[in-house]
């Protein structure tokens, strides 16, 4: 199946309207709020900021080639506990805090420039190739639900599962733990 500009289009203006509002959500965010921990069972919104936007930085960089770019910020940002992916335990997630919100934005804004750079830049035969996945890659996350086989993937696909679709799910849950910490929502 072929992608076009209008394919393109349409989701780079989706992710842009979601690191918009990643943008918003952060920017008046402190420190301490950002590394709260409300009670057992409830992750800070540091877990949150890490999990998600360390996840686009590492889609982008397998997708489209580079770095990953956390590799150059991790120390200015000084993330306390484990790097957070999907299946890490509550009682690790919990834990995470992060050490700069300054250098954090910083990070946060490059990951999103290189995103928008990356898909603008890539051709529509790269966003219509195959991109192969694993079982446990593809198993009982939006991806499955969005293409339905393991063998219709595309890159396109992938981009907007891992990145758009995951990334607009974190903003939500960004959106509430602003609550949590005395802060309104953004959009």
């Amino acid at each position: 199946m072929s992608v076009s500009e209008e394919m393109r289009g349409s989701l780079l203006a989706r992710i842009a309207a979601m690191e918009r509002l990643w943008d918003l959500a952060t920017r008046d965010l402190t420190l301490e709020q950002a590394n709260h921990h409300e009670r057992e069972g409830v992750l800070p919104i540091a877990f949150t900021l890490v999990h998600a936007i360390t996840g686009q930085d590492r889609s982008a960089a397998a997708l489209f080639g580079g770095p990953v770019l956390w590799d150059t910020h991790a120390a200015p940002i000084g993330l306390v506990g484990v790097m957070p992916k999907r299946g890490t335990p509550m009682s690790d997630a919990e834990q995470v805090r992060i050490g700069d919100m300054d250098a954090w934005r910083r990070y946060q804004r490059e990951v999103f420039a290189r995103t928008q750079r990356a898909l603008h830049e890539a051709t529509l035969e790269r966003l219509a190739e195959p991109f192969p996945l694993g079982p446990e890659a593809f198993a009982g996350g939006f991806l499955a639900l969005l293409t339905g086989s393991a063998d219709r993937v595309r890159v396109i696909d992938v981009v907007e599962a891992w990145v758009y679709q995951h990334g607009i799910r974190h903003a939500g849950e960004l959106e509430h733990a602003r609550a949590l910490v005395g802060l309104r929502g953004v959009a």
